[in-house]
């Protein structure tokens, strides 16, 4: 039986065969010496998303080139990039596989937090693992809580009784994407009276189960899922109380990882653009009814193809202003950097709900420009609709937008919880 005419692999041969330039689809990556190790992510993307492949390896390869301390000062053994300028990668990164991007969203947002925190902040003294290419993964949540964002956690952390003075964690958490892939844990908890506690321990401590048990529609390979501590030790240094954040708590923490969130959207919107142009390319089939011979010819489709592009533009301009818009908050110093961090958080949340409407129309127009032929499972082009869709329900647009509505009308302030 002959193969079928449009597979993934037809689909990136054509790209070999148009002269593909790493270098001019990823120029930040470029710069940081990994254009090389997103081409190999771009090309396994589809076939590992429909096999449930792990990227773990290529994960791997970014960690050796340094990428978990792009934040890093260079006198701390990083790049010290701007803010703007990570989100730029990040997007980069997406394009060639966004499950990649963000399960690497937990590692940057504790790198940024940590940077931004006192020079006695416990989260510093992990910054020397992450200049040595160590990534650190969150577990937050759990499925037990009456609300998402409440800290009345199952999982606590009790004195072992031994004497010894260590402690012993135990409970369960879930959506804890990217912990397949690294080193240390971030894991909130609860003392045995409810109190609210941090731990941070070894991912390859005994006790520290990691389940790749995610089974959502899209974004499959995020190493997301259930993570679970059973009987884990816990050394009095990697314990940090709650009291610790409490500088924290009303300065919008959470925009960063939202933003985040967007901006790995926006990296999927430039993939279906690029896809778009090699599956009209790859076409030699008309409608009967058409203009033209081949499809890329063809006024129609040359139009869907043209506003995909408008749209995937759209999508990085809005991203790229909400970055420069936390940036600013970032370098505002005095009475007014409580307003500026506001207005950081609005703008990240009006990034949001453009980019997810952008996405959404743009999957859907991605088989405009393909007939009956885009839909065949060997290409796998609807991954781009199921990954944008599960990104955006990670907190529902709806609820931002009343927000917004509230504080233009009534002057009413968001959240500055993790939800918002």
């Amino acid at each position: 039986m002959s193969a079928p005419p449009y597979t993934t692999t037809r689909l990136i041969r054509i790209s070999a065969d148009e002269g593909f330039d790493p270098a001019r689809r990823w120029p930040v990556a470029t710069e940081f010496g990994v254009a090389h190790i997103l081409a190999d992510l771009a090309r396994q993307a589809a076939h590992r998303d429909a096999t449930r492949e792990s990227p773990a390896g290529d994960v791997r390869r970014l960690q050796q080139a340094g990428i978990p301390a792009l934040r890093l000062p260079t006198e701390l053994g990083g790049r010290g990039i701007p803010l703007t300028r990570l989100f730029a990668f990040v997007a980069e990164l997406a394009d060639a596989d966004p499950s990649v991007a963000h399960a690497l969203r937990n590692h940057f947002w504790f790198v940024d937090q940590a940077l931004r925190s006192a020079p006695d902040s416990p989260r510093r003294a992990y910054l020397a693992r992450v200049a040595d290419g160590d990534l650190i993964g969150g577990s937050f949540g759990e499925l037990h809580t009456s609300k998402a964002g409440d800290t009345d956690f199952s999982t606590t952390l009790a004195p072992h009784g031994d004497g010894s003075g260590t402690y012993v964690l135990n409970g369960d958490k879930f959506y804890s994407t990217g912990n397949i892939f690294c080193d240390v844990l971030i894991v909130k908890a609860v003392y045995p009276d409810g109190t609210p506690v941090t731990a941070a321990v070894p991912a390859t401590r005994a006790g520290v189960d990691l389940t790749d048990d995610w089974d959502g529609i899209g974004q499959r390979l995020t190493g997301s899922g259930s993570t679970r501590f059973r009987d884990v030790t816990v050394h009095p240094h990697e314990v940090v109380p709650d009291d610790k954040f409490a500088h924290e708590k009303g300065s919008y923490t959470a925009t960063f990882p939202q933003l985040y969130l967007t901006t790995v959207v926006a990296g999927i919107l430039r993939t279906i653009t690029a896809d778009a142009v090699e599956l009209v390319r790859g076409r030699r089939r008309n409608y009967y009814h058409g203009s033209s011979d081949e499809p890329r010819h063809e006024p129609a489709v040359q139009s869907i193809v043209g506003q995909i592009s408008v749209n995937s533009h759209a999508a990085d301009a809005i991203v790229a202003s909400a970055a420069q818009s936390l940036e600013r908050a970032r370098d505002t110093e005095g009475p007014a950097r409580d307003e500026a961090l506001l207005q950081a958080s609005l703008d990240a949340a009006r990034a949001k709900i453009s980019v997810d409407e952008l996405a959404a129309r743009t999957g859907w127009l991605l088989f405009e420009t393909g007939g009956a032929t885009s839909v065949r499972t060997g290409l796998n082009l609807d991954r781009h609709w199921r990954n944008a869709r599960t990104l955006a329900s990670h907190n529902p647009d709806s609820y931002k937008l009343r927000y917004l509505g509230d504080y233009l009308l009534n002057g009413a302030t968001p959240p500055t919880g993790s939800f918002f």
